[in-house]
């Protein structure tokens, strides 16, 4: 099949990457749901629900689903300069880790994707987050954009600016009912992950670290910007150890 038919799509099993996954089979031949998991995820295996969903919708044969862990590569990028971090940005570092967690899952789609000629990736970003995670912020998108451009792979972001992706996956016909995100749903959800670690961030950002040191939130931009710099790094010397070269 030409890399040009396939896509992956970054799957958490939430209704925005579940929309993502739909438009894709609605445009490729091909799509490839990839769900990551470290030690700190909980039931990644809830991601099940709707790739079944979406492939009574649109067929088996149109999905492929790979469930990927992404321990060791989130260890190297986070404690590989630690110290040297941990002087320049203090206790930014504690926040930092989700977006850490996020580009180790770019990491390993951009791996997948020259292991199995998949010419394109997108995954679940939406604006509204963008305060939180600097990889769901524009600048921080088109980083990882042209880290994805350097192998020959297209990137994109479909619901970005979709405001209820619950709704729009109602809508197709993939999921039973209309309401499914908050309030509806809280912490327990109903087809994806949880991840202790990251509501522990969440709690940080919004009532620590946002209202006393917003003013050094462009430290944000220069912390990912190594760290996109550092995930180069790996993806290269993976690559070359296995004769990987980028997609044409």
């Amino acid at each position: 099949m030409n890399r040009r038919e396939e896509a992956s799509v970054l799957f958490s099993g939430g209704s925005d990457s579940t929309l993502v996954a739909a438009l894709s089979c609605m445009k490729f031949k091909k799509v490839h749901l990839l769900t990551f998991h470290h030690s700190a995820m909980s039931f990644t295996d809830k991601s099940m629900v709707n790739v079944k969903r979406l492939e009574e919708k649109f067929g088996k044969d149109k999905i492929a689903y790979r469930l990927i862990d992404i321990e060791e590569i989130f260890q190297k990028l986070y404690y590989s300069n630690y110290l040297r971090d941990l002087r320049r940005f203090g206790a930014f570092l504690a926040p930092a880790t989700c977006n850490v967690c996020q580009l180790a899952m770019h990491i390993q789609t951009i791996l997948y994707n020259l292991e199995n000629n998949v010419g394109f990736a997108c995954d679940g970003y939406k604006k509204e987050k963008k305060h939180m995670y600097i990889v769901m912020a524009r600048e921080g998108i088109e980083l990882i954009r042209g880290l994805y451009g350097e192998y020959g792979i297209n990137y994109d972001n479909p619901v970005y600016d979709v405001l209820r992706t619950d709704w729009e996956l109602y809508d197709l016909g993939v999921t039973p009912r209309r309401n499914i995100k908050f309030p509806h749903e809280h912490l327990h959800y109903e087809a994806q992950h949880s991840c202790f670690h990251g509501i522990l961030t969440n709690a940080y950002l919004l009532g620590y670290y946002y209202p006393l040191h917003r003013g050094a939130s462009s430290q944000w931009m220069d912390y990912f910007t190594e760290e996109v710099k550092l995930a180069k790094s790996y993806i290269d010397g993976y690559a070359s150890k296995n004769s990987l070269t980028s997609i044409s």
